[in-house]
Order: structure tokens, then sequence, then C-alpha cells
């Protein structure tokens, strides 16, 4: 809740009722509305005529009016636009573009399901697939260059949403949105912000074209058919005497898509207000301009807060931290690009002067009889003429200096973007540093980079929001949901993510394609402290800074890979301990996937070896007995995780056999048992009376079933020697893996050098 006063500018807004509580809605009634914008178009005119100034600038205009030359007979003065205005606000635009051309990912998403190992490719695939749903929106590469071109020329641009469910944005300045002018420069302190569009008649036709549907929603549909009909053109087509037949008329035209309908008929202009209630949410209305009886639509607390309405992007943070102090790139460079355009029409017009020769007449009539015969390489001029000697000042030994000054001056002024670097006269600059120096003018400075960013993020973060979170998906949401699902990522994972920690992703370089090189070449230096896939995502970002990241997979193609983590290696020590009987406690806080990984194919491996008779039941039991009882403690921790649904399932499985091998051999165990006591009481009652057990030659099949269990402790001896092995020959392979990879790395080619 604002602190400030709320009646900011004298705007008719209420907070308090009589009884001293806050009201429901604080905008009264259309009257109020249409007052509101009254008052804050007025209070814009001048700032209006500013802006149309700046942008007649960067659109070319001449720096004197055309008109007032002729009438004062300077027509043929020099009157031309150079151009400096556009390419400072080319080069400002082309480090903003860079900002997310030059990435892969525009978003950086959090899971909160599933374990760390787990989650991070998870992750990086939702991030890949919300930038591939973004930036396969028709109007999203527009949509940005209006956003930055905007703030960059008058200071401020707005980023809003029309409904609190369409994930697209519209973009707009302070030439379309009006807010009061003491407001600070956050989102946050916007009492009311009133926007002006244009709607055809069957644009507003298309939102009450199902009247009950529309009410609901919160449209009025008899204001609506009023607005419609007003605004229709009479042309004799139709000749009805009401307003109803007339808009019966214009329905039945508008439901058949009549072309001449739509030609015909102007465009309405209409208000939208959005007014932040005092609990913060954002109630939206809207009104014709022009003459309104009441409310187009009408819904109180439409949006649960600000940023999901609308949302700023700022050039700088003004004078006075509101938002109308703050002056974008035009305003800055205004009054020197108008003298450097001047004073270069003023030393055309001195060379031209300079070039030309001067005569003399004698009288009028020589000047009527004036002319010239020209004779190839010479020319004669009629008689009572003079050549005059004439003395014409230098103009350009005044003029360069000046225009030496305003230069140096717009580089320093526009402080938003380096437009200088090292001296190039410097005999220690390598290449490097060469390459640098051409692409310096890209360089953003690092508060204006930060401005950016925080509104970006925010702006992202509201979109990604409204597509996890929507109800009603449109095609492209299915897509994407589907995009993720065939890699892995199921829908439960999506729809669980912290929405609010999702971040823009920062461009490598700060919009300079020479300093991405530059920090990559750096970066390559130290690889070799990297992982697999550290190494293998800077790879990719250098071969995506020479070619882009759409020819990047022809070198090195994108892989999302899971790290190796301590507790990979930590199952191994676990199995050991398995594979000897002991009992291994299972930790809450363990990286249950990767345990599950390591633990089921050792599982599976004895039971395939029982099933083959390579062990001896008796001997394995308690190793199936010391498995089966840590995993299926792990189970138990990993089966909440909806990101481990897959592996889960596959320890259910091999579970479900062991059970069965476990049973199985503690049949036979107790068999043994029985058959043993037998034994040991009939030598018993032998002994008691005085006879001696027969010691009974060993037959053939138990010869055989004697050999039989000797063959099986050799082999059992020799699976644990194999597993051994294999567990040596693993780290042996991920050791020299390494140690290629560092290799190749450090014979990489120099990145510096040219493609």
């Amino acid at each position: 809740m604002s602190q400030r006063p709320l009646d900011i500018d004298g705007l008719d807004l209420g907070s308090l009722d009589e009884k001293g509580q806050p009201v429901k809605t604080r905008l009264k009634d259309v009257k109020s509305a249409l007052s509101i914008f009254n008052t804050l178009q007025k209070a814009d005119e001048r700032s209006s005529v500013n802006r149309a100034r700046v942008d007649a600038m960067f659109d070319g205009a001449a720096p004197y009016d055309q008109s007032s030359l002729v009438t004062s007979g300077q027509g043929l003065k020099t009157n031309l636009n150079f151009g400096d205005a556009q390419r400072l606000l080319d080069v400002a635009l082309s480090a903003y573009v860079d900002l997310y051309s030059s990435l892969e990912r525009l978003v950086e998403v959090r899971g909160t399901q599933g374990e760390t190992s787990e989650i991070k490719p998870a992750e990086e695939i939702v991030a890949e697939e919300l930038t591939h749903l973004i930036r396969g929106w028709p109007e999203f590469h527009s949509a940005y260059l209006r956003l930055c071109t905007t703030f960059i020329k008058h200071g401020v641009s707005v980023a809003y949403f029309d409904t609190p469910d369409d994930w697209r944005f519209r973009v707009g300045g302070f030439n379309d949105i009006l807010i009061p002018r003491q407001t600070p420069a956050n989102e946050q302190h916007i009492d009311i912000a009133v926007g002006r569009r244009q709607y055809l008649l069957h644009e507003l036709y298309s939102y009450i074209r199902n009247p009950k549907a529309a009410e609901k929603v919160g449209w009025n549909v008899d204001e609506v058919k009023r607005v419609i009909t007003k605004n229709a053109t009479t042309d004799g087509r139709r000749g009805y005497s009401n307003h109803a037949s007339e808009y019966e008329s214009l329905q039945a035209e508008m439901k058949n898509n009549d072309l001449f309908t739509g030609i015909q008929n102007p465009s309405v202009s209409v208000l939208h207000f959005w007014v932040r209630e005092m609990d913060g949410s954002v109630s939206h209305y809207i009104s014709a301009e022009n003459d309104p009886k009441d409310f187009l639509y009408k819904k109180v607390s439409r949006y649960p807060s600000v940023e999901q309405a609308y949302i700023l992007f700022s050039y700088g943070v003004g004078s006075n931290g509101t938002y109308h102090s703050i002056r974008g790139l035009g305003q800055r460079i205004f009054a020197h690009v108008q003298t450097s355009n001047r004073l270069r029409c003023q030393q055309i017009d001195g060379a031209m002067l300079a070039s030309a020769v001067m005569i003399q007449p004698e009288n009028q009539r020589s000047l009527d009889e004036l002319q010239f015969t020209y004779y190839g390489a010479y020319a004669v001029m009629s008689p009572n003429v003079k050549i005059v000697e004439k003395a014409i000042p230098n103009l350009g030994t005044a003029v360069q200096p000046a225009l030496q000054d305003l230069n140096n001056q717009l580089r320093m002024n526009t402080d938003t973007v380096s437009t200088y670097g090292p001296d190039q006269s410097s005999p220690y600059r390598n290449q490097m540093q060469v390459v640098a120096d051409m692409d310096v003018t890209t360089r953003l400075s690092g508060a204006s980079l930060n401005l950016f960013y925080a509104s970006w993020t925010r702006l992202l973060r509201e979109v990604v929001r409204r597509i996890v979170t929507t109800k009603k998906p449109d095609s492209a949401i299915k897509d994407f949901y589907a995009r993720c699902a065939a890699k892995g990522v199921p829908k439960e994972f999506i729809k669980t993510l912290d929405v609010d920690r999702t971040k823009a992703v920062r461009s490598i370089g700060n919009g300079s394609h020479a300093n991405r090189m530059v920090a990559l070449k750096e970066l390559q230096g130290i690889s070799g402290q990297f992982d697999d896939v550290g190494r293998r995502n800077l790879t990719r970002d250098i071969v995506s800074t020479r070619v882009g990241h759409d020819l990047a997979d022809r070198y090195v193609p994108a892989e999302v890979e899971k790290r190796p983590t301590v507790d990979l290696k930590i199952a191994y020590f676990e199995n050991q301990q398995l594979m000897a009987g002991q009992q291994v406690p299972v930790v809450g806080n363990e990286l249950h996937g990767a345990h599950l990984g390591v633990h089921v194919p050792a599982l599976n491996q004895i039971i395939e070896q029982l099933n083959t008779g390579e062990v001896d039941p008796m001997q394995s039991l308690p190793v199936l007995q010391s498995f089966y009882e840590h995993i299926s403690q792990t189970v138990q921790f990993a089966a909440g995780d909806p990101a481990l649904q897959g592996p889960v399932g596959q320890a259910k499985q091999v579970l479900q056999f062991a059970e069965e091998a476990i049973n199985n051999a503690t049949k036979a165990a107790q068999k043994i048992q029985r058959d043993q006591a037998k034994a040991q009481q009939q030598e018993a009652e032998m002994a008691a009376m005085g006879e001696q057990p027969e010691q009974p030659e060993m037959s053939p099949s138990d010869a055989k079933m004697m050999e039989h269990q000797v063959k099986m402790r050799i082999a059992q001896e020799k699976a644990q020697v194999d597993m051994a092995i294999k567990q040596q020959k693993h780290d042996q392979e991920m050791a020299m893996r390494d140690a290629k990879a560092a290799l190749e790395f450090r014979e990489n080619s120099d990145l510096g050098a040219t493609p």
C-alpha cells in the first residue's frame, strides 16, 4: 500500500469511504475516468510536443523550417539532416538486440520437484523450450525492437497485457499510455495508467458476439452496442430511424463479415484505465473517448498485482526519481545534433560560395543582357561586366573544430553507450584489442544494463508464469508441453516450477560481440578446471559466437548431460558393503535417483546369476536381503518425486524379482536345516543304542552335487572379481576422458583468430 498522498495531481481517485474504510474500487464512474484522462493529457501536452520534435529528428527532419526559409528569401539555403541521431540510435539499439540474439536460452527456471542431478537437466530442457515458444511468437522480434527503441529514444517504454491469461504482451510509450507526472519510477507507485487504443467496429463487436458470456466477464453489452451504432457511417444502405434497428443491421453485416462495413466505418478511440486498488490489485476499465455514457468494460481487481498488468522500462533514474524526469537518448542529443546539422549546412553553403565566380554588372541593363558563350575549355562573357576579386572567409577552419567538439560532447553525454575506446595509436595493442576497438561502440554501461535486466526479468517472469499456470493453454503452449514430454520432462514438473525465481539470462559481453570473444578467450585459459559438461558448454559458446546458434549444432550438438555427483561414488562404496551382507541406512537428503541408478543394476546382476546357477542361493541370501532392504528404503524416499517416476518404477520391478529370489533361497535354506536336524537326531538315536552310523558311500549324484557346489563357489568369486575389475575400469575411463578433454582444449585454435 502506498504511503504517499493518494490524490496525486488532483485526480478524482477514491481512497477511504465515509467510515474510514478502504474503498472497494477507487474509480467512481466513467465521468471521473474521463476527467482523469483529460487532466493527464493536458499535463502531458508540453512533453508530447518535445517527443514529437525528437521523433522528427530521428526520422530525418531538416534543422530549419523550409517554408520559413522560402518566405525569407533563403529557399536555396542548405537544409539537411545528416543522420547523426539515427546513427547513435542504431548503435544503442544494436547493443540491446545483441543482449537477446546472442543467447541460446532467454530464461533460467527453477524446479521444485526432484534431486539436484535430475532437476538441472530438466530445467535446461524447459528453459530451451520456453525460449523456442517465445521466439516462435511472430511478433516477438518486432515487439522487442519497439520496446527498446521507445525507451532509448524517450526514456520510458511500457510492456502491458490485454488480459490476465494471454502471455503475449503489447508495447507502448508515453505517447500511448499516460500516468501522473509526479509518479516515482516504480510500477508499485502508479495509482492509475490510461492507454489510448483504436478499435474497428467489428473488433468491438467480437467482444460481445456472445452477449451472455460477454456480460459474465465484465462487458457492458448495451454500451458497446450504443458506441458501435453511434460511430457507424450513414451511407444510405440503411434507413432505420432508431438505434435498435440500426444496430441490428450492423450486427447482421458484421456477422457476415461484410468487408464494406469494415472499410466504410471509422475506428473508435477507446480508453483503457488500469487503477491500483488499496489492496495492491489492479482494476481494469474500458470506455469510449468521445461522449461515453458508461464503461464498455469493467472488472475490479482483474490483475492480482501491478506487474501482471504492465511493466515499465526506463533508460535511467531521472533527476528527481520520477518517470517524467527520465530523459532518453533523443532529448540528450537533440540540441547537439541540431547544432551540428546547422553547422554542416553552413559549411556546405560556404563551400558553394567559395567555388562560385563573383560577377558585377555595371548596370541593370548589363545584368539583363548577361550571357556566357562557351568555346571548349574557356568561355566569353558579355561586355560591361567584371570579375570581382573576393575574400571569402574559410568556414572550414572555424566549423571543423566546433563539429569535433560537438562530436566529443555527444560521446560523453550518451553515457549509456560507450562510443570511445583505447588509443588507436598505442603500440601496446594486440589482435584482440583491435577487434574490440571495432566493436566497442556497442558496449552498454553497467547502470543502464542493470536497469534493463531488472525490467526484462520481471517481464519474462510474468510471461513464464502465464504459460505454466494458464488453465486454457493455446496451441503454442500445448506444443511446448509436448516437446518437453518428448525429452523426458513431464507436465507435472513444469507445473511445479518456482516461477518467482525465473530470471532473464544475461548475455556474455554486455551487448558487445568483441567483449564476448574476449571473455570466452579468458575462460578457455582455465577450462582445464571445468568438468566435461562445463568444457562442452564453453566449446558450444565459442562456436555459437563465431557462427550463431542456428549453425552451432553442426559442430557441437546441444546435449543435456547430467553432471556426476559425489553421491555416485558414495553409492559405489555402499554397493561394496551390501555385497558383504552389511546393512546400510538410507539418509533423506541423498540424491536418491543417483543411488537407484547404481544399486538397482547391481541387484539385477545378482538375480541373473542366481537364475543361471552361477552363485549359491544360500551364500547369496544375506546379499539379497541387504540390497532389498536398502533399495526399498530408497524407493520410499524417492516415490514422492514426480521426476523419479521412471527409476522408481524400474526399482520396484527388480525388487519383485529379488523378493521371489529371497523366498526361494529362504525355502532352500529351511529345507537344508530340516534335513540337517533330522540327520543329527538319527545319529543321536544310534549313538544311544551303541550303534555306529554307517558312512554311506558317495553316490554319483552326491559327487556331482559337490562338484557343482565347488563350481558355484568359483563362479561367485569370479563374479566378485569381475565387478571389482569393472569398477576399476570405469574409474580409469573417467580419468582418461578428463585428460583427453583437457588436452583437446589446450590444442584448440586461438579464439581471437579472424575467421
